[in-house]
């Protein structure tokens, strides 16, 4: 058994009615350490003090309510990322906005079932173990990215040819250099994405023997396609766009071309802001700003489109990250990307995000609702939180089985975490 394994969980539990605390201290003592907050206040101060693994709150106490607790807790560094789930007997409309507003993971409904409180905890706990499994990934491949970097150099040099060299082709690499640097000091998932995109169209790019002059511009394009979407409404571009609102979709359609506008100055860039601008053009002319398809895509945006979509979809998945990233490259081949291209990304996305554990391959992945795909096959059956059979195991998903579950997901109706797929050889096309 590992060390993680054998870590005691520890909730705390916030209630200024003795009679709560005793029902949910006993329900919960004989998996987890409980501590106890009667107070809002001394609910906050226990969190920052001993960083519990997860928060019952309840809602109605004397000096702050639930709802000022959760955003004080969401407000600090420390313990925004602790999961919070409110315990209370007020249900009425706009109540559970309010508390999702604030921060709130779930509800829970007074009187309390024991039953039921083990299971949304160890849900939830579940959840966050993922979540914090996902950011040490994210930091690995960050130092993996910066490793490969300091290699970057030396290979775009390698290619150059002293023509090109006295051309001012340098001026390129300094400046994929320069930003690379950059983009080094970004901790959040905007520069892990940027760099790895990045790495991946040059690296795809340079398979296909591009001159070193377009390879190191397909980097920059890689570096820099989604810095439209800087100073635009957080974490609207993580959202799939079939959950966004109105707002943040006319936002996030225009970030290729405010991104392109950053190169409107450097006439000798003026091919790089194109391969911004088009990064989200599909190949079947379905994409955006312009609605371009196949070979009037420019080639860099193809190499970007590609790299992005290997990229989200392997950051999206606890396992068989690499597999996984190249089933869902070919199950958009022909409609968002251009099928020519996956061969040269097969050999580098294995590499890069590459990572067996000791029981080796599983053959699925629990992928979330948001970044389903048509030509998936459930692994699994899938069920509602009732138990109500939606899918079977083994079929493959088509745009109304995706919207079933992702209709379910936002109405909370289904089971925590996301949907089991076949991955890798199982469901190749």
């Amino acid at each position: 058994m590992t060390e993680k394994q054998e870590k005691v969980r520890t909730v705390l539990v916030v209630d200024d009615t003795p009679e709560n605390t005793s029902l949910l201290e006993a329900i919960l003592s004989p998996e987890y350490t409980v501590r106890i907050a009667t107070r809002g206040s001394e609910a906050v101060q226990i969190a920052r003090e001993t960083l519990p693994d997860l928060i019952l709150l309840d809602i109605m106490m004397p000096d702050m309510d639930g709802y000022d607790v959760c955003r004080a807790l969401k407000a600090d560094a420390a313990t925004k990322n602790i999961p919070v789930i409110f315990v209370t007997a007020l249900l009425n409309p706009g109540d559970e906005e309010r508390g999702f507003e604030a921060g709130g993971a779930d509800y829970l409904t007074k009187p309390v079932v024991g039953a039921i409180v083990r299971v949304r905890v160890k849900a939830h706990l579940a959840l966050s173990e993922a979540q914090d499994e996902l950011e040490e990934w994210n930091s690995n491949l960050k130092k993996r990215l910066l490793q490969s970097i300091a290699n970057i150099r030396a290979r775009t040099e390698a290619l150059m040819s002293a023509e090109e060299r006295a051309a001012g082709l340098q001026r390129y690499v300094q400046s994929v250099e320069l930003l690379s640097g950059v983009f080094e000091l970004m901790e959040d998932r905007f520069g892990v994405c940027s760099r790895a995109v990045s790495e991946l169209a040059g690296d795809a790019a340079r398979k296909m023997k591009l001159s070193a002059e377009d390879v190191a511009k397909v980097r920059l394009a890689g570096l820099l396609h989604n810095a439209g979407t800087l100073g635009t409404r957080r974490g609207s571009s993580d959202k799939h766009e079939s959950e966004m609102t109105d707002n943040e979709l006319k936002e996030f359609h225009a970030h290729p071309v405010r991104g392109q506008e950053l190169f409107t100055a450097l006439e000798e860039l003026r091919d790089v802001g194109l391969m911004v601008r088009g990064h989200h053009e599909a190949y079947n002319g379905s994409g955006f700003p312009d609605g371009l398809k196949e070979d009037d895509i420019p080639l860099g945006a193809r190499l970007v489109a590609m790299a992005a979509v290997i990229e989200r979809a392997a950051s999206s998945v606890s396992c068989e990250r690499d597999e996984y990233a190249l089933m869902s490259a070919r199950l958009q081949a022909g409609s968002l990307l251009d099928p020519r291209l996956i061969s040269y990304f097969t050999m580098i996305t294995r590499i890069l995000y590459f990572k067996k554990k000791k029981s080796d391959t599983t053959g699925e992945v629990e992928v979330p609702p948001g970044e389903l795909i048509s030509g998936m096959q459930l692994s699994r059956d899938f069920s509602s939180a009732t138990g109500v059979l939606l899918l079977q195991k083994g079929d493959t998903l088509d745009s109304a089985g995706i919207e079933l579950i992702r209709r379910n997901s936002r109405l909370n109706q289904t089971p925590e975490g996301g949907v089991w797929m076949y991955v890798g050889s199982a469901n190749s096309t």
